[in-house]
């Protein structure tokens, strides 16, 4: 992660394509943000729906709980776009009483506001690791997030149950080291038991049922899930991103048309069936899936849905898109 000019963090861009990642810079910003004098008020809007007077008021309108409001736009690259002159103007000489924090997934460094964002006020840029590096981060996090270690079979093991999806992995290390408690370090043994093949291969089937556009099946397959594997509850989101993430990477290599034989273990079928299955979906299908479980993960950890019902909703969601698809 690179951190531009600080100064008076008058306006803050918070700049990567990995979400997970980037919304973790952002939080660091709040933190520091919230540390100075006061806690300020924060308010959060989405950059699809952000009204630009809206925002602008809440800069220029001072906190009744401290002296100035804090203000993030969330996925703010389409409020960026339609508003680019009027915020350039405002980046050049921002309000006292607001801090306005850009959270978007590109910004230019040739482009007018990113030049003014960075003389005026401050630009992290999060770079997400590439694949080779996914197997540090995860040691690296292990480390200084949880205080444990894990060995690099360990973490590879993790990489070849859950995939690379940096908000999955994240969340199945919280698990791992709850399950390990007190022990210092996390074992393949407990990566095996904890995210392992016979609970993945009945998760699959929700997957598969989904991706061929059955609801019933997907639904009563999830069920299945829930009464065979009493922590499925809080396994359910790696599971899922793990089925995913194993469709995505053979269809990336059937489009490139590389033989399938390497994945047809993983997934418990043959060529000839697994290749059926890619041609019932897309690659924008799946990784709209793997982006919607990194939320689903997300609603549930800070209490908007439970487990159960967020998956619910996610199998439905995405049997009716393959449905459509078909129509």
């Amino acid at each position: 992660m690179h951190q531009g000019p600080q100064n008076q963090h008058l306006v803050t861009a918070v700049i990567g394509a990995d979400r997970f990642i980037r919304r973790e810079a952002v939080e660091a910003v709040l933190r520091a943000l919230s540390s100075d004098d006061d806690d300020g008020a924060t308010t959060r809007v989405d950059g699809a729906d952000a009204v630009l007077a809206d925002v602008l008021d809440e800069l220029r309108t001072p906190s009744l709980l401290g002296d100035r409001r804090i203000v993030v736009v969330d996925e703010a690259d389409p409020f960026v776009s339609e508003h680019r002159s009027v915020l350039e103007r405002y980046c050049t000489a921002p309000c006292g009483t607001g801090r306005l924090v850009l959270s978007c997934q590109s910004m230019a460094t040739n482009t007018k506001i990113h030049r003014i964002i960075s003389k005026s006020g401050a630009v992290v840029v999060c770079d997400a690791p590439k694949r080779r590096a996914v197997t540090a981060w995860i040691l690296d996090r292990v480390r200084k997030r949880h205080g444990k270690r894990m060995d690099a079979s360990a973490a590879a093991l993790l990489r070849e149950h859950i995939g690379d999806e940096l908000g999955i992995l994240a969340s199945e290390l919280e698990k791992l080291t709850s399950y390990v408690g007190s022990r210092g370090e996390i074992t393949v043994s407990d990566v095996d038991l904890l995210v392992g093949h016979s609970r993945q291969e009945k998760v699959f089937g929700v997957i598969d049922a989904i991706f061929s556009g059955d609801v019933s099946t997907a639904l009563a397959q999830w069920e299945q899930v829930m009464a065979t594997d009493r922590a499925a509850p809080g396994r359910a989101v790696g599971g899922l991103a793990w089925g995913v993430r194993a469709l995505l990477d053979a269809y990336r290599d059937w489009q490139k048309g590389l033989p399938l034989t390497p994945h047809t273990k993983k997934l418990w079928t043959d060529a000839q069936t697994l290749t059926q299955r890619l041609k019932r979906t897309t690659v924008k299908r799946l990784e709209s899936a793997l982006s919607d479980l990194l939320e689903v993960d997300l609603a549930v950890k800070t209490g908007l849905s439970t487990v159960e019902s967020a998956v619910e909703k996610f199998i439905v969601t995405h049997t009716h898109v393959r449905q459509r698809a078909t129509a």
